[in-house]
């Protein structure tokens, strides 16, 4: 009887056990945007994104699992709630799709860069008017910069792009494709230094404008339960990072 007892007791501690360390997967897009987001293949640097996800997303409760994907996928797989969470801009529409979190995770400045030497000045965002743009795939805009984009496309004064990498080769290339980039400047700055062209570009001091990001969740996600209360979660986790001093750390890290 004893012996029978023992069994039952190792076969429910075995059980329960086992059953707590199943963790839920959490699904994301393993994005190329340094300094906030850097993909598995390069293991010295996360990111800022990256590394706010794992100070406040619950490690002995989630298990975040990075998937390649295009930009333009990722805003559909974050709509059928085949991705569970992402990092995004505030958009009206997307509110249909996606639950914002009140904190921003960080923030992020955009402008334009040029070859160095070329003599291009952007005071105002008519004087894009001569220049051919280059344009990153899936990248979000403002609505006066996807106005300008848009006319310009009539007249094949926009090159589309798929990686900010292959995009400085053409903007350095012999006979560049494009006079002008569009992009967040600190990874203008960080993709510069990592490529060794900073000296071959130029980040022009015009601002299209600052945005905050912040993290959503998927309304049609299946892995987070109580969206609203994973979201409070992650604002007060923010704010205690801010309060600690290990926000600011990070951001210094990166030179952000």
């Amino acid at each position: 009887m004893i012996y029978k007892i023992k069994i039952i007791c190792i076969f429910l501690l075995i059980h329960f056990s086992s059953s707590a360390t199943v963790k839920t997967p959490l699904i994301l897009n393993d994005i190329v945007w340094p300094p906030f987001f850097f993909n598995n293949d390069e293991q010295s640097f996360k990111g800022i994104a990256k590394e706010i996800l794992d100070k406040c997303i619950d490690p002995q409760k989630y298990r975040q699992k990075f998937i390649k994907l295009p930009i333009k996928r990722t805003h559909f797989y974050m709509q059928s709630g085949e991705i569970d969470i992402s990092v995004y801009s505030y958009k009206k529409n997307r509110e249909a799709s996606v639950i914002y979190s009140k904190q921003p995770m960080f923030s992020s400045e955009y402008g334009f860069v040029v070859r160095e030497g070329s003599n291009i000045e952007i005071n105002k965002l008519s004087d894009l008017s001569p220049y051919v743009i280059g344009h990153l795939a899936g990248l979000s805009h403002t609505p006066e910069i996807l106005q300008i984009i848009e006319q310009k496309r009539l007249s094949q004064q926009v090159y589309d792009g798929y990686h900010i990498d292959d995009m400085f080769k053409q903007l350095l290339a012999h006979k560049p494709r494009f006079d002008v980039m569009i992009n967040s400047k600190e990874t203008f700055y960080w993709r510069a230094k990592a490529l060794g062209i900073t000296s071959k570009i130029s980040v022009l001091d015009y601002q299209i404008k600052r945005k905050k990001y912040f993290l959503t969740v998927s309304k049609a996600s299946k892995n987070i339960k109580d969206k609203e209360k994973f979201l409070n979660n992650f604002d007060t986790c923010i704010i205690d990072l801010k309060k600690q001093g290990e926000y600011q750390r990070i951001l210094k890290k990166y030179g952000a």
